[in-house]
């Protein structure tokens, strides 16, 4: 699944795996598409972006910005 460089993509959390760079917290998620469980993708977003952190089964609306994740909201259910 290619990535946004712009705009909103809602994504499908399958896992996540919180790592530290010097300090920093970070999850890297492998997501999918709602509509396309098996077309998965990863990416990686601070912590700063989502508090609680994120769990699989949830979906994400993730906003991109020149391909960074620049905000994330959980969807309504």
């Amino acid at each position: 699944m290619p990535l946004p460089l712009f705009g909103p993509l809602t994504v499908l959390i399958h896992t996540v795996r919180p790592y530290s760079i010097h300090g920093d917290l970070y999850y890297e998620l492998q997501i999918s598409p709602p509509d396309a469980p098996a077309t998965i993708s990863a990416l990686r977003i601070p912590n700063h972006l989502i508090n609680p952190p994120p769990a699989p089964g949830e979906t994400l609306t993730l906003t991109f910005l020149m391909g960074q994740v620049t905000g994330a909201k959980r969807s309504a259910s």
